[in-house]
């Protein structure tokens, strides 16, 4: 086993969470979809722009958090990897879920028109009413507990994987060949596929289930490309045809899309049809590709040790808990105005960013009651 520290792992784990921050931002002025916060005046790239990343951003984490997380099994026992993943996950989200999810949801009902102020708006929060139609949600806090327990889950998938014997033997051979990741998709993609159209997106982890059945498989995928490290050489050397299918997969998809010919506007019984399932399966095709053209190129531009990105992986969990929060509240005001949407957006990028990393830089990284708090390792102190 290789046990070397893998950089370009770290560099798009900072990325994802960047592209995240700007997906958020954006969401303020996408034309189509609802947000906490939308501006007046919308945008359709803006619309195109988040629809390209949504496919694999969320995927892309939950692959990164797979292929960590093999790492850190490798260094605890299961008890000490379960308390230590309870404490840096779950203990964050009860607090932060509290803290900072709370005003997301107030400023999104001021803009709604309630005449409220936040004592009497977080009585109503306490009241543990499900977001949309009640007060009480963990927002974009949701990542944290479904990592959560996806790590547990993957407990005996590991243990299963340390072993040498004829299954973990047939595994390896398995993937040292080149199909083998075009199995392992195709795999992936038949239970969301057909649970997709009948258990709807909740974020609420118990009724999850279809997509459940999406995220899983990236968790997954990331324990077995650690333990196989030889498919992540495939991957490599493959990126090449892993962007052509990715960019070929989001035209088809757009074309679909942009002239109304996606099952669900054709038919009436679309649940009925053939047709919805490929259509589905394209979708999910198409965030594997991009899921692993990123790791391909990742793995031969972004393999650097550098200052930057140490500093970066250890702030981007804060950066996370953070990031959304601060971009409701300033948005609430920001879309009152009457400047261009591209001035609105500027300024969003900058102050929202400026206020995140200072937050985090002055406010959390110094001072080890915060780390904790945001589940960061211990300051060691010189």
């Amino acid at each position: 086993m290789k046990t070397s520290r893998y950089y370009y792992i770290d560099s798009l784990r900072v990325i994802a969470i960047l592209m995240m921050f700007f997906y958020h931002v954006f969401m303020v002025f996408v034309a189509e979809w609802d947000w906490h916060i939308k501006n007046t005046e919308t945008s359709n790239v803006l619309l195109e722009i988040n629809y390209w990343m949504a496919t694999f951003r969320m995927p892309l984490l939950f692959f990164v958090s797979g292929y960590i997380s093999y790492i850190l099994m490798d260094r605890l026992d299961w008890k000490a990897f379960t308390i230590q993943r309870f404490m840096r996950l779950i203990i964050p989200t009860i607090i932060w879920t509290f803290i900072l999810v709370a005003p997301q949801i107030y400023f999104e009902r001021k803009l709604e028109g309630i005449d409220q102020n936040y004592i009497e708006f977080y009585q109503s929060f306490l009241e543990f009413k499900w977001w949309p139609n009640g007060n009480f949600h963990w927002l974009h806090l949701w990542f944290i507990p479904y990592l959560f327990c996806y790590n547990i889950l993957s407990i005996p998938l590991f243990y299963a994987l340390k072993k040498n014997n004829k299954f973990t033997r047939i595994l390896d051979s398995f993937f040292k060949k080149h199909y083998s990741i075009f199995a392992y998709v195709f795999i992936a993609i038949i239970p969301y596929t057909f649970l997709s159209v009948r258990y709807e997106t909740t974020h609420d982890l118990i009724n999850d289930i279809a997509r459940h059945s999406f995220f899983i498989f990236f968790i997954i995928g990331g324990l077995l490309f650690f333990k196989f490290y030889q498919v992540m050489d495939i991957v490599q050397s493959k990126r090449n045809l892993f962007l052509k299918f990715a960019f070929l997969s989001i035209v088809l998809i757009d074309i679909l899309r942009w002239n109304g010919w996606e099952p669900f506007d054709i038919w009436e019984n679309w649940i009925e049809k053939p047709q919805t399932y490929l259509f589905i399966g394209l979708i999910n095709f198409n965030s594997w590709m991009w899921v692993l053209a990123i790791l391909g190129y990742g793995k031969k531009y972004l393999n650097k040790k550098s200052k930057l990105l140490s500093y970066m992986n250890t702030a981007v969990y804060p950066f996370y808990i953070l990031h959304q929060t601060i971009i409701v509240i300033i948005a609430y005001y920001v879309v009152g105005t009457k400047d261009a949407v591209s001035l609105k957006i500027l300024f969003l990028l900058i102050v929202c960013f400026s206020i995140i990393v200072l937050t985090y830089h002055l406010l959390i990284r110094p001072y080890n009651p915060m780390r904790f708090l945001f589940g960061m390792k211990k300051k060691r102190i010189k």
